[in-house]
């Protein structure tokens, strides 16, 4: 009589099948989904409008980061690039219908924005007014002398649910949009306001403007905030840095923010672990669930299978995560209640998770991505949401050359703060 043995078939359950088609997804349709990087849609070419290698876009220009205060610049986010923005003439529309001059733009730990006015010492939650805008102004410096270019910029507030990962930790949502021609067709018109704000002479408000966020069956069009940092990109490498800038952590003290769409690698540890990048940085209002940049950065690359310098992965590939760096963990997407439904099952065997890697920055705090190399018996070439076996796959050269990642997850939090794993049909094979 032959031992039975375990067979892990090479079969990823898709967990937004039933959805993937559908305009309006939902916090629930997206939970599972992975990344293409930031918002790098495609690693072939570096300038839009021939292709998108980061988003929000106002017209080519990428506008991920925002200082909180107007007249204060934020920078560009590839470091290649000197070019600058910064915002002015701040307005809002109150939930009864009057207007409100801003000068600070600030979002929470949660990402809830709120409006502020330095004279009037007044704030107003975005949530809980109809509309906002400011003009944005960009400074190329591709020219000599550099030039400025002046954007209205429109926003309102679209959701507030909670995060799948913590019922108290809510995820807001926003429809940011430009007065420019977007890169591509995918960045939607968004309309024409039909309030604007008060203005002496012809109003530079009134147009169609146009979502800085691209609309996919992965990408809903909408934006979060993330709160005291800094977006940079080297090519293909993302990372956050630090954006509480000098000076005490009050509205009245610029920073810096960052604009992330929703479905895309930054967005969503916000929206779906619940952790923040850098909320604790206040030391007299700790920040909820603060995972540290470190980990944040390790997190949003792992949504991006980063390995080698490259993300590996597509838009809309399956793939789940568990917090190795608590316990008990913050989150922890490997509960049987995210694998398939069980009369969806095949007659023969089950699914499980089964570990990919664990994700990591370096020393140095530099992204890393992939730090070890997952085997087990039923698995002797590792498992990859996208490519496997990973160690004979020429899209991972090297994996295999990677230490490994032990038997068990005593040893996994070793190696990094957050592990991804992917779902596989086991079959017993007598």
């Amino acid at each position: 009589m032959r031992t039975s043995i375990k067979l892990l078939v090479a079969l990823n359950f898709s967990f937004a099948a039933g959805s993937a088609a559908c305009d309006d997804l939902t916090a629930d349709d997206l939970a599972d989904l992975s990344d293409g990087p930031v918002g790098f849609r495609d690693d072939e070419c570096d300038d839009p409008p021939l292709c998108l290698k980061n988003s929000p876009y106002v017209g080519d220009y990428q506008f991920s980061n925002i200082r909180t205060r107007e007249n204060f610049a934020a920078p560009d986010p590839s470091v290649n690039s000197a070019d600058d923005s910064r915002w002015q003439l701040g307005a809002i529309q109150r939930a009864n219908g009057t207007w409100m001059p801003f000068d600070f733009l600030a979002p929470d730990a949660e990402g809830r924005l709120s409006a502020y006015d330095y004279n009037l010492d007044t704030s107003v939650r975005l949530d809980e007014a109809l509309q906002a805008f400011f003009m944005l102004k960009i400074k190329d410096y591709d020219t000599n002398p550099p030039t400025y270019e002046s954007i209205p910029m429109w926003i309102r507030p679209h959701s507030v649910a909670p995060s799948p990962s913590s019922p108290t930790f809510n995820v807001w949502t926003y429809s940011i949009a430009a007065m420019k021609t977007p890169p591509t067709i995918d960045y939607l018109p968004a309309g024409v306001p039909a309030s604007l704000p008060p203005a002496v002479g012809t109003s530079p408000w009134g147009g169609t403007y146009y979502s800085i966020c691209p609309s996919s069956p992965q990408e809903t069009g909408k934006a979060l905030f993330l709160q005291h940092v800094v977006l940079n990109f080297d090519g293909p490498t993302a990372w956050l840095e630090d954006g509480v800038e000098d000076g005490s952590y009050d509205l009245k003290t610029p920073s810096s923010s960052v604009i992330a769409c929703q479905g895309h690698a930054f967005s969503k540890p916000q929206e779906f672990l619940a952790i923040t990048p850098n909320s604790d940085a206040d030391p007299s209002v700790p920040g909820e669930r603060s995972y540290g940049l470190a980990g944040y950065n390790a997190a949003a690359n792992a949504y991006r299978a980063f390995y080698d310098g490259a993300p590996r992965t597509v838009l809309g590939t399956p793939v789940n995560f568990k917090d190795f760096a608590h316990n008990p963990p913050w989150f922890d997407q490997t509960t049987s209640a995210h694998l398939p439904p069980n009369p969806g099952w095949p007659i023969v065997g089950h699914y499980e998770f089964v570990l990919e890697s664990v994700y990591d920055v370096d020393a140095n705090g530099d992204v890393l991505g992939a730090n070890c190399y997952y085997t087990d018996s039923r698995a002797p070439n590792g498992i990859h949401r996208l490519y496997n076996p990973p160690a004979t796959n020429p899209n991972l050269p090297g994996w295999s050359s990677m230490q490994s990642c032990g038997a068990t997850q005593s040893n996994w939090e070793s190696f990094g703060p957050i592990g991804a794993f992917v779902a596989k049909l086991i079959v017993w094979i007598p």
